[in-house]
């Protein structure tokens, strides 16, 4: 501040008594209290000097100490009259020679307010950084107290800023505010994924800041199409307490959303453990806007970053659906990301998303790769146990094409016996091994035979006879009689490709089973 914007505080009393009128432009950078003979060792340009002026009293007090002054080019005097009744002519003439600038202060004011208010004016004081801190807070106060949201937060930012600002969530999602998909992706991919608190770049030709709202995990982003100033403390205080009030309002829908995953997550883990009926996997679709009669794709989802949040990869499959007019559940399952669709699912719906390439989509993957596992549609709830697994198992047989941001993996992708199987369904596959194994593992249950065990080890030594003895350290002819007793008990023969593969199949889908005793 100048002393022409000090004089304009009418609240500190002061008024010129001596001084040019280009002397009120000169700077104002601290109030200096002293009543000391020479004060010339502690003033210095820019500092109005407080003084009661108890040396007038001294001979040739006035001349040595506005000379003090002059000499170390302070920038005005304040000369109180508490003490000395009025202000010595000797002294307004010493000042106007030594172009010393006189003002005198009003009786009701201290010295103490006058400095305090230089100090609060500096842009590197605490007490400014305070004040304007307080002044922020109550304006953030008045912003919530009013009802705003997050979009009135975002005005008092970009006010404060002097930049457009703009939030996304943790899953990089946009909240409020406005800016091109790729500032988007690039600034939350470094902030929220890579874990900096703030992240400054030149994106589409405008420097751009990103700032980490939240701790670990991030609840999202504040963005500011500027360069925000690390090193100003003030504007610092600002940030955390909007970082703060952001955070609040993105944690709401976080913990609402997190719920609900929790508790499909929780259903997923019984479905799969046959311990939900059809009446409560129904309930729960039910309360969350899905229809248990209509068609239901099962989808699991993972990235080949392990760091990529699994609520940013459900979210990229969920905007995609509900643009399709589906209804969507989201769980945690096995450290991907499973959704349920459900509505008026085509056949070909779960193909389709190898599309998933938009500037968004593509910003928020920034380079990764997205792969899911995608089951058959399936009509009400009595597969859905047989869908979850089916779509798990698609999703770690995947296998990503050169170049592909989206790999999908569907019933035309299937490579193996196993996944042909998963197809099936549970009910299908526990029917198969029971009608093929059950006399198998009854027998050896009642004998402790292991038959069983002994199939198992000749099928995966490919019938070779003295190999699979010797690995089960039999005798040749204990093998053969363990052999032919299967025979009797399955009426398969291994020596029969058929009767061999319906063997080998139903230990296929024995190993479906958890657990295998079940039989």
């Amino acid at each position: 501040m100048n002393l022409r914007e000090l004089l304009a505080r009418t609240e500190l009393g002061l008024s010129v008594i001596a001084g040019e009128p280009a002397s009120l432009a000169r700077e104002v950078r601290r109030g200096y209290i002293t009543d000391l003979p020479d004060p010339s060792r502690f003033v210095e340009a820019g500092d109005v000097v407080l003084s009661s002026g108890l040396w007038t009293a001294r001979p040739g007090g006035a001349e040595r100490f506005v000379h003090a002054l002059s000499s170390r080019s302070v920038t005005a005097l304040v000369l109180g009259t508490l003490e000395i009744g009025v202000v010595p002519s000797e002294v307004i003439e010493l000042c106007r020679a030594q172009d010393v600038p006189l003002l005198t202060i009003a009786g009701g004011v201290s010295f103490r307010e006058v400095a305090d208010a230089v100090a609060a004016a500096q842009p590197d004081s605490p007490l400014r950084q305070a004040s304007e801190g307080a002044r922020f807070r109550q304006r953030l106060s008045e912003v919530l107290a009013g009802g705003g949201g997050m979009e009135a937060l975002l005005r008092l930012a970009a006010d404060t800023l002097q930049a457009p600002c703009w939030v996304v969530d943790d899953r990089g999602k946009a909240v409020a505010g406005e800016a091109p998909a790729e500032a988007r992706g690039a600034l939350w991919n470094r902030t929220v994924v890579d874990g900096f608190d703030r992240h400054e770049a030149e994106l589409d030709g405008v420097v751009r800041t990103g700032l980490r709202i939240g701790d670990d995990p991030a609840a999202g982003m504040l963005g500011v199409d500027t360069a925000v100033p690390a090193g100003d403390d003030a504007i610092a205080i600002e940030i955390e307490t909007l970082r703060a009030a952001l955070r609040v309002e993105l944690e709401l829908g976080r913990r609402w959303r997190r719920a609900r995953i929790e508790h499909t997550s929780e259903l997923v883990r019984q479905v799969r453990g046959h311990e939900a009926s059809p009446g409560v996997i129904s309930a729960h679709l039910r309360l969350n806007g899905l229809d248990p009669q209509a068609a239901t794709v099962a989808i699991a989802a993972r990235a080949d970053d392990p760091r990529f949040p699994l609520d940013a990869i459900a979210a990229i499959v969920e905007d995609e659906a509900v643009r399709a007019g589906h209804r969507v559940l989201a769980a945690h399952v096995d450290g991907a990301a499973l959704l349920l669709v459900n509505g008026d699912v085509p056949e070909s719906w779960a193909a389709s998303l190898t599309e998933l390439s938009g500037d968004d989509v593509s910003a928020r993957l920034a380079g990764r790769v997205l792969t899911l596992g995608a089951a058959d549609a399936i009509q009400g709830v009595s597969r859905l146990g047989s869908a979850i697994q089916t779509a798990l198992a698609r999703l770690e047989s995947a296998q990503a094409s050169e170049g592909a941001a989206v790999v999908v993996a569907t019933a035309v992708h299937v490579r193996s016996h196993r996944e042909l199987l998963r197809l099936l369904g549970d009910g299908a596959r526990r029917g198969f091994a029971q009608e093929v194994l059950e006399p198998v593992i009854e027998y050896d249950r009642r004998h402790g035979a292991e038959l069983l065990p002994t199939l198992r080890a000749f099928l995966d030594g490919d019938g070779a006879w003295q190999e699979t003895a010797r690995a089960l350290h039999l005798h040749t002819n204990t093998l053969r009689y363990r052999m032919a007793r299967i025979k009797e008990l399955t009426g398969k023969d291994v020596a029969k490709l058929g009767e061999r593969v319906d063997l080998f199949l139903a230990l296929s889908c024995l190993d479906e089973q958890e657990p295998p005793a079940a039989l």
